[in-house]
Order: C-alpha cells, then structure tokens, then sequence
C-alpha cells in the first residue's frame, strides 16, 4: 500500500511539473531562435506605447524610464495571466544604436506569470513582435503615458457593436497610407481591448438586418392576418351575437 501511494504521489509530482505555468521547473523558456528574428520597427514614434498592428501579428514599441527590466504577462480565456511570447527582440538605446537577443546584456526568461526581459541599459526603448488572432487585439499596459495603435489597413472602429475599443476617452486619425490608427494621451487602465472590422462586414451586417426586418414584418402580417381570420371565423359562427338576426 505505501508503495502505491508513493507512486501515485511521484505521478502527481510529475504531472505538476509538466504543467507549465504551475510547474516547479517554472514555464516553458522563450526560444533563443525566435528572439533573434530579425524584425524593423518604428522607433521615432512620440507616444510611450506605440503598436502596429499587420494582420497576424503586432510591432510593439514601449519606452523604458530608469529601469533595469521591463516586465511583461498575457491573459488567457479565462482570464489567467501567462508569460507573453514573443520574437525578434531589440532594444535601442538614447544615443540611436540598436542591441538584439544576440547580446548577452539583453536577456528574456519567463517566470511562472510573467516574462521578464533584462535590459542593457536603464533608458531607452525595447520592442518585439507577437501574434493576433482574428480581428481583435488585446494587450496589457505595459508603460503609462500615451499609447498609439494602428490596425491593419481596410479596417475600422467607428461602428458599434461590430468595433469595440476600451478604454474610452481616445481619438482616432488616418495615416499616410490611410490605416486608422488610435490614441489615448494618458491611459489609466490595466489593459487595452480593441475589436475592428473591415468596410464590407458593415455591408454584410446591413444585409443581416435587412433580411431580420423583412422577416420580422412578415411575420407580423401573417399573425396579423391569422388574428383576422380567426375573428371573421368567430363572426360567421355566431350570426347573432349582435342581435342583427333576432325575430
């Protein structure tokens, strides 16, 4: 019996330490091949946060104050917080030089809830590339300050309930090359959830309601004409309920 229950408690053992992010060996490490994808990224943007967003994938940009590393954690379904992987990471120091994963100053390990990334330098800019799924882009606020996004050409926000943009009190404008881009000078939520659309979902939601309304509108003059029936019905069947018929 004790070498039973030593086995079950050694399986036990076993399984927490595959499972990720509750594992005793700490979560999956970020792969050294992918953090040295080679990647460009718009360093001159004036906001704190700045993120592109291309379709699969987002370019984010975030300024570092007087800091030694820069701490970053996703969301799953549920809500739990994981590690955020990502690739092709660089930093950029005040003076212009660019630094990648290839140098040994610029580091990334992922512990339990969080990823960690060590910096070479206390002040700069650190950015990296990660994956969207579909058309919604979700991501936590890294840095305070200002925040920019800009979603993939052909898309937009302005139409609820098709977009979604949270936190409120932003602004949207049009870029060079006429993708919508949108800020919010001084964000102070703990994250940031957008849902975009393209031009012709808007058709396609136009079409939806207008067949709903035809249908809902015959609908209404069927049971319009079944209550007409069945009162023509209950007419005939009492010819003199209004004593037009009476001796």
């Amino acid at each position: 019996m004790n070498r039973r229950r030593a086995l079950a408690f050694g399986l036990l053992v076993a399984f927490i330490a595959l499972a990720g992010c509750s594992s005793v060996l700490g979560p999956d490490q970020p792969s050294r091949e992918a953090l040295t994808q080679n990647a460009s990224y718009d360093w001159n943007s004036s906001a704190n946060a700045s993120i592109n967003i291309t379709g699969g994938e987002y370019k984010a940009v975030y300024r570092v104050d007087n800091q030694s590393r820069f701490v970053v954690r996703s969301r799953d379904s549920l809500g739990r917080e994981r590690p955020l992987f990502f690739s092709a990471l660089k930093f950029r120091y005040p003076d212009g030089r660019v630094v990648t994963a290839n140098s040994s100053a610029l580091t990334v390990t992922n512990q339990q809830k969080r990823t960690v990334i060590a910096l070479p330098a206390k002040n700069g800019k650190v950015a990296f590339e990660a994956p969207v799924q579909g058309k919604r882009f979700s991501t936590q606020t890294f840095v305070e300050g200002s925040y920019e996004v800009t979603i993939p050409k052909g898309m937009r926000v302005d139409i609820q309930p098709l977009a979604r943009v949270s936190p409120a009190g932003y602004r949207t404008d049009r870029t060079a090359s006429g993708r919508v881009s949108i800020h919010w000078e001084d964000i102070q939520s703990s994250a940031i959830h957008i849902r975009y659309y393209l031009t012709r979902d808007l058709y396609i939601f136009a079409g939806i309601a207008v067949v709903a309304i035809l249908v809902a509108l015959v609908g209404a003059l069927y049971f319009l004409r079944q209550i007409q029936e069945l009162e023509r019905r209950r007419r005939d069947a009492s010819p003199n309920e209004d004593g037009s018929n009476r001796r």
